[in-house]
């Protein structure tokens, strides 16, 4: 008796052999649960026949979603995907900000004719990921699938479970990879958490989990990555964003979800248990990145997880289609899944990883000395490498910095200070006096 996902699948194929009004149905019959492989299989298998055949491999292409028995993947991170991406490799989105309040003023005539510009942000995000996965048929595969009702649903299975598969657990470690990449590139509020070893230490992290979720709905400063990015020390460059209760999620990785009481967790979101794992809360393994060779290429073993508008995330998919080819050559059939889309993050949405160690770091090297009119140079070195660098003086009446270089202005000392992110790093910057009230560089006299 062939499985009830099989006949589903072969009568469909029959179904629409009918509809394409090609000669596939003329020589299969209808697979009822009576139906022999033999009866089915005679006319694929015929020599003679060679168009039925093909006309077969050709149709199984377009049935892989029906209810044939595999064990596909389920990647639970797809609810997290929105609409197809129209033809395009780039995409507009744009945040407005809230107006500013100006103060009234019943004489202010001139106000009535003055421009009040909408402050607007605008990041471009395009197609990144276009992959490409194949399976090969020989001849000899083809005619060894029609010997039993179980050999062919393997033979299907496993040409589907090959090609979606590959395409699904990419997929799933493509929106870890997202977590990941904002962490290093320091384009995500980091918040720092004790490592989960205790009753005490599991209620702290539930704790934290509760004040972000509050102040995601409140509209803030504080939680996007453009103002990480783009205005960490620029208020005027400052966007506000917020977001509703209903559209926070919460990724975390499966060790310490173990260690917490998730049932309190979910009373942090004011939702029923069963309602937020099944719809806000996904457990992953890790949140390393490998190389396509399998190098490990970052360790994320300092990730716990991760609390974000889902509008964060930006995926969308472009194209996802097999096709099919056969090549008299050799005999084979080639089947190809091709799998188009974007996997970004956004900067307009609020978002902060849990993590136990913060990435922004920063360090100065260079001479901390110079005289009075004179120039010392200093260096940061940051990590992610990308950061902007915020430079500071504790007093500018003995020494000025712009972007590392550092000026003399009196004889004294002053704390020279460079900024990163949460990170900082300070060099105490002694100027000295002019040499016989001579000028020029460090050390120089007349």
């Amino acid at each position: 008796m062939p499985p009830k996902g099989l006949v589903t699948a072969l009568n469909k194929m029959r179904e629409m052999s009918v509809q394409d009004g090609s000669v596939y149905h003329q020589y299969i019959p209808y697979i009822t649960e009576d139906t022999t492989i033999s009866e089915f299989a005679q006319p694929l298998t015929d020599d003679n026949l060679d168009i039925v055949r093909n006309e077969f491999f050709g149709l199984l292409k377009r049935i892989v979603f029906t209810s044939i028995e595999t064990r596909l993947f389920n990647n639970p991170l797809n609810f997290l995907e929105g609409e197809e991406l129209p033809l395009g490799w780039a995409g507009e989105n744009i945040h407005v900000d809230p107006a500013k309040p100006n103060q009234f003023d019943g004489e202010d005539f001139a106000g009535l004719l003055q421009k009040y510009e909408a402050r607007i942000a605008t990041e471009y995000l395009a197609v990144n990921s276009d992959l490409q996965y194949a399976v090969t048929v020989t001849r000899d595969k083809a005619r060894s699938a029609f010997t039993s009702w179980a050999t062919l649903e393997e033979f299907i299975s496993g040409i589907i479970n090959s090609l979606f598969n590959g395409a699904y657990i990419t997929r799933w470690k493509q929106t870890k990879a997202l977590i990941s990449s904002a962490y290093q590139q320091g384009v995500v509020r980091v918040e720092t958490v004790s490592a989960v070893t205790n009753e005490a230490t599991a209620n702290a992290f539930v704790e934290k989990a509760r004040y972000l979720n509050r102040m995601f709905t409140m509209p803030s400063t504080n939680y996007s990555g453009w103002n990480k990015k783009y205005a960490s020390d620029d208020t005027k460059l400052k966007i506000t964003t917020w977001c509703d209760s209903s559209d926070i999620v919460v990724v975390l990785r499966a060790d310490y979800e173990s260690k917490i009481d998730v049932m309190a967790l979910s009373r942090a979101f004011n939702m029923e248990y069963a309602d937020f794992i099944a719809s806000r809360v996904v457990i992953v393994d890790n949140f390393d990145e490998y190389a396509d060779d399998g190098t490990k290429i970052f360790n994320g073993d300092d990730i716990i997880g991760l609390i974000a508008d889902r509008r964060w995330f930006k995926i969308r998919t472009q194209y996802f289609n097999m096709t099919e080819f056969f090549n008299a050559k050799n005999l084979t059939y080639q089947y190809f899944l091709n799998d188009t889309r974007m996997c970004r993050f956004s900067l307009f949405a609020n978002a902060c990883v849990l993590a136990l160690d913060n990435p922004d770091t920063i360090s100065i090297s260079g001479t901390a000395t110079c005289a009075e009119d004179a120039t010392s140079t200093l260096t940061a070195t940051t990590y992610p490498v990308s950061a902007t660098v915020t430079w500071k003086s504790s007093d500018e009446t003995i020494a000025t910095v712009e972007a590392g270089v550092v000026t003399g202005v009196s004889a004294g000392k002053a704390t020279i200070t460079a900024i990163n992110g949460n990170a900082s790093a300070s060099v105490e910057f002694t100027v000295t006096a002019k040499a016989n009230g001579g000028g020029g560089q460090s050390g120089a006299s007349d």
